[in-house]
């Protein structure tokens, strides 16, 4: 039963199945052409010793260059282990069902999907029907038009379209009142609706936005856009279905859910007012430190899971280490969990090994409270509790504020002036992804800085004191120079891209400074590609007739300036009045807290001035759906990748083919 439910779902990504009784007929299948995977049941084997044998075998065998995947049908993590140490491709559990299953086994072989995309079209005229139709169907998609609104629930039962093109002015029921209809149900709750209509009135459009329609075009829409919008608009659907089934946010070898995936979590939490804060509840990073190998680490994420909640995540988030974000009632809670988490581990650890050594696991935590503003900094120092509470063993658990004996901002500043004063820099970068109007890899260049006992600590934590020690010019200067050197590096390799660089005002208030600016990118031959300089909005209002001095200066010099931190405060409208920018960047408060109405309005007003609009803190597919129908051209934020040493992001696909004006 569950091979055919497979081969079925298989068959919509123009994959076939093949059942072969044994591996000796595995080089003369009788399906067509060269077999693009190998898949193996776990039910065929009788051991996780023969799994590992034989998956060896195929995989030394030089005329077998498919891939090979495992379905298992077995909780037991000795098969996954001994899979994942022979060499498999893929380890999926039976349970994720066969679409999902059949949905990564495409991604894995690179598979094209074989149904062709079917689109309900919604028009009370039919000569518009008729055209959107005949469009979508020359590019190879599957059309059904509706004429009469009422009649468009019974369509969707009856055709199950992929998307819904909807006019707006229709009589009996028009477009926005029929999108809320079908968004009450829950089958059709995530089906794509891009509004087609004459309707030129902008708050009107935005209405028709607002009520979770995912697009909007108007009247009448040359072929090439409403192919392009259509494709578009299913690519980011499928994506999110991907990103939803856990084929992007899954380690492999645990399961757990990805380091990324969390950062993206403490991301959202962080500096955000905390969901039960006035109950008393804390939430808190816990992070587990052992020594062992693989097989350890697999025991390790295994009994952690059993010891959480269902609402805790849990996450990998190195080579030998475990993470939870837990809420629990209040700070003595979180403390008395990770002790009796650290206790109960080194108890049971040492007897799950089947005669390996024991593996000693540190069990450090750090509240939210306590992050520094960034959730690099709040793993490091979760990591670091860990670190001593793995040199003192015995199953205690360290908090950071005890593991580190630091508790007075004194303290802090001390550290950071050390690090910087030592240059224990590092240099990151983070991309931003255009959603439209833009086409060039971007990336922002960030520093950490490197604290003696290993904490990274991020601009939340260092900004302020760097500035009221004197020290922020220094931080402007290195990474300035160590963003250049790197754009002269893609450059000399024949890859730029388009880097944007923060600058305080310490530093541009200094007399020479846009001389040794333009100094520095001529002795890199950079005028042909130089550095996007990024002013915060704060400092830019307080400083505002210098801002509009250097913001024309780098204007002649032809060097893009960025406005960060827009939100809809008066402060950031004077500054958006006054100062050319080539960008403006929206906060993370701005993005998750504003109504859409407002910052379909921020977004305007930036396009007026020429800026294209930068949305930073986007946390998901939904969330980048919303920024998208208000006209943002760039998304940035841990959801699309946290920040990396090297510039390595995979921007083939991302760019909108459609470089129109905003739709919202």
């Amino acid at each position: 039963m569950f091979g055919n439910e497979l081969g079925g779902a298989l068959a919509a990504h123009n994959l076939s199945l093949v059942h072969l009784p044994g591996l000796t007929d595995l080089h003369r299948h009788p399906g067509p052409g060269r077999p693009l995977l190998l898949l193996i049941d776990t039910r065929s084997v009788a051991s996780p010793e023969d799994l590992g044998a034989l998956i060896r075998r195929i995989r030394s065998d030089p005329t077998w260059a498919a891939a090979v995947a495992c379905v298992a049908h077995t909780p037991d993590i000795r098969f996954r282990l001994a899979a994942l140490r022979a060499g498999v491709h893929a380890y999926l559990p039976a349970s994720a069902g066969p679409e999902e299953i059949a949905s990564r086994l495409a991604i894995l072989t690179g598979a094209e999907r074989k149904a062709p995309y079917r689109v309900l079209v919604v028009d009370d005229q039919p000569v518009a029907a008729l055209f959107a139709a005949r469009v979508l169907e020359g590019s190879g998609m599957v059309t059904e038009q509706v004429g009469d609104p009422l009649r468009v629930l019974d369509a969707l039962e009856r055709f199950v379209p992929d998307m819904v093109l909807m006019d707006l002015h229709m009589p009996g029921a028009n477009g926005i009142e029929l999108t809320g209809i079908i968004r009450e149900q829950d089958r059709f709750a995530d089906l794509p609706i891009v509004f087609l209509s004459c309707e030129l009135d902008a708050h009107r459009q935005v209405e028709a936005l607002r009520i979770v329609g995912d697009e909007f075009r108007e009247k009448p829409v040359a072929p090439e856009r409403l192919i392009s919008c259509v494709r578009r608009r299913l690519r980011l659907v499928e994506d999110r279905a991907r990103r939803r089934s856990g084929v992007l946010a899954t380690d492999p070898l645990t399961g757990l859910v990805t380091r990324e995936r969390l950062l993206v979590r403490l991301d959202r939490l962080i500096g955000q007012p905390q969901a039960g804060a006035a109950s008393g509840a804390q939430a808190a990073l816990i992070y587990l430190d052992q020594e062992g190998d693989e097989a350890a680490l697999v025991h390790l994420a295994s009994e952690v899971t059993k010891r959480v909640r269902g609402s805790d995540v849990v996450a990998r988030v190195g080579e030998r280490a475990v993470a939870v974000l837990v809420r629990r009632g209040g700070e003595a809670d979180l403390a008395g969990f990770a002790e009796t988490l650290g206790r109960e581990l080194h108890r049971d650890l040492p007897s799950l090994g089947a005669g390996a050594p024991p593996s000693a696991v540190g069990v450090g935590w750090c509240p939210l409270s306590a992050s520094g503003g960034d959730s690099v900094t709040l793993v490091s120092r979760a990591r670091m509790a860990a670190h001593v509470a793995l040199r003192h063993a015995g199953g205690c658990a360290e908090a950071y504020e005890r593991a580190t004996g630091r508790r007075l901002a004194a303290d802090d500043k001390t550290r950071v002036i050390e690090a910087i004063a030592a240059e224990r820099y590092k240099l990151l970068f983070q991309p931003m992804v255009a959603l439209r109007n833009a086409s060039a890899d971007r990336y922002e260049a960030t520093v950490r800085l490197r604290a003696l006992d290993g904490e990274l600590i991020g601009p939340p934590g260092f900004a302020r004191i760097a500035s009221e020690s004197g020290e922020a010019e220094r931080i402007d200067r290195w990474l300035l120079l160590a963003g250049l050197d790197s754009l002269r590096q893609r450059l000399d390799s024949q890859n730029p891209v388009q880097l944007h660089v923060h600058q305080s005002f310490a530093s541009v208030a200094t007399n020479g400074w846009i001389r040794w600016l333009q100094h520095q990118i001529g002795m890199r031959d950079l005028a042909g590609l130089p550095p996007v300089i990024q002013f915060q909005v704060s400092e830019s209002e307080q400083n505002l007739d210098l801002a509009v001095r250097r913001a024309r200066n780098l204007e002649r010099l032809g060097i893009p300036l960025c406005l960060n931190g827009l939100d809809a405060g008066e402060r950031s409208a004077r500054v958006l009045a006054a100062v050319p920018a080539a960008f403006v960047r929206l906060s993370r408060q701005s993005v998750q807290g504003l109504e859409d109405g407002v910052i379909g309005e921020l977004v305007e007003r930036a396009h007026e001035r020429g800026a294209l609009v930068i949305a930073t803190g986007v946390e998901g597919p939904d969330g980048i759906a919303r920024v998208h129908r208000f006209g943002v051209d760039l998304i940035q934020g841990l959801y699309v990748q946290p920040p990396t040493e090297g510039m390595d992001f995979d921007f083939t696909g991302t760019e909108s083919s459609d470089h129109g004006p905003p739709i919202g």
